[in-house]
């Protein structure tokens, strides 16, 4: 995965501006969202005045460290683009033979603009091994509390104890093996999700901060890799799929659907005959028993045959596994059930119409 930045020129600057030496290095990304496009959020960075980076906007960051003349004290403003107004300045203190990233954070109406400096780790991780910090700077509340989320898979389990993490927080290093990761942020309670990553492979060796990033406003709520580049995401799991289900052409038929959004999961039951007539048929389906994740519009599911069970009485019915089928979600009220089961049932799908649309449904149309 390439990085969506290219500030090598600007890098460039930096460099020309101070005596290069192997002492102290920052790297800098902007991501304050206090404008509703790219080019509104287009800045100048100056270093002690000069300016070091121009053009920056929002999701920009250096591709690789600026090494400074030393250590010390230095000043950093952030002007926007066109303006000689400085709307984020700071002195930082920086120490000899240390790595920093600073961040300008903020969008100017729910938290202010500043800039967060982070000190870094670049030691390299065990064999087979990544390094991973997680930052939070996604200024979607106008109260700190308003932004605490937690960083969680797409199981709902929490990633490295990040249960409670303010706006600004910032993770220590979390030493994890390579592979395929599917992260999201959601609220403390895991109850509803915020951003959901794709799926992404993180390197061996790699030393990696993960950034929360925009405001859901101005600028979309995301995830920035550095030194990867933005990740591609999903739309986060809800409850717009929860609800009762039924094709009119088979009225007494249908299927009735409880979402997990925490667990980025549904079960569902499917209540129709047999194919002969007159006997009932009782399948139930669980998305947790997929290799796939069931997100806003919809996803895989495993389907069981529910059978041998009396009228409020034991055993119970549950039974084995005897196909796979899909729910897509086409609208908030419409939705496609496609199954593929052995004979005599046969493989299909059915058009669905919801009964009722539960308050949250986020589906207006079809992707």
């Amino acid at each position: 995965m390439k990085p969506t930045l290219k500030l090598v020129a600007a890098a460039s600057a930096l460099l020309s501006a101070f005596a290069v030496s192997a002492q102290t290095r920052v790297q800098i990304g902007h991501f304050a969202p206090f404008a509703g496009t790219l080019d509104g959020t287009s800045v100048t960075i100056r270093v002690n005045g000069a300016d070091a980076l121009t053009n920056v906007r929002f999701g920009d960051f250096t591709p690789s460290y600026v090494t400074l003349a030393g250590p010390g004290q230095y000043r950093l403003d952030v002007v926007p683009t066109g303006t000689s107004t400085i709307a984020i300045t700071a002195t930082v203190n920086l120490a000899a033979n240390t790595d920093y990233t600073v961040l300008a954070v903020g969008d100017g109406q729910r938290q202010p603009l500043e800039l967060l400096s982070l000190t870094d780790d670049n030691r390299a991780p065990a064999p087979s091994q990544l390094k991973l910090r997680v930052v939070h700077a996604a200024p979607f509340a106008n109260t700190l509390d308003g932004t605490r989320v937690s960083v969680r898979t797409d199981a709902g389990a929490v990633v490295g104890g990040l249960s409670n993490v303010p706006f600004k927080g910032a993770s220590g290093y979390l030493n994890l093996p390579t592979g395929s990761y599917n992260l999201k942020v959601a609220t403390v309670d895991g109850s509803r999700n915020l951003i959901d990553a794709a799926p992404v492979t993180l390197p061996a060796g790699a030393v990696i901060t993960l950034v929360a990033v925009g405001n859901g406003v101005t600028q979309a709520l995301g995830f920035v890799a550095i030194p990867l580049g933005r990740l591609n995401t999903e739309a986060p799991s809800d409850n717009s799929a929860a609800g009762a289900w039924f094709n009119p052409e088979t009225a007494g038929q249908g299927f009735s659907v409880l979402t997990f959004p925490g667990q980025d999961r549904a079960f569902g039951a499917w209540y129709t005959f047999e194919p002969s007539g007159g006997a009932q048929a009782w399948f139930h389906f669980d998305s947790g028993e997929t290799a796939g994740t069931f997100g806003q519009r919809g996803g895989p599911v495993t389907i069981f045959r529910s059978t041998g069970g009396r009228f409020n009485a034991g055993p119970p019915s549950i039974g084995p596994q005897i196909g796979t089928g899909a729910l897509t979600l086409t609208a908030c009220d419409r939705a496609t059930f496609s199954y593929v089961l052995p004979a005599p049932y046969g493989s299909g799908s059915t058009a669905l119409q919801r009964v009722a649309s539960p308050q949250d449904c986020a589906i207006s149309s079809a992707p």
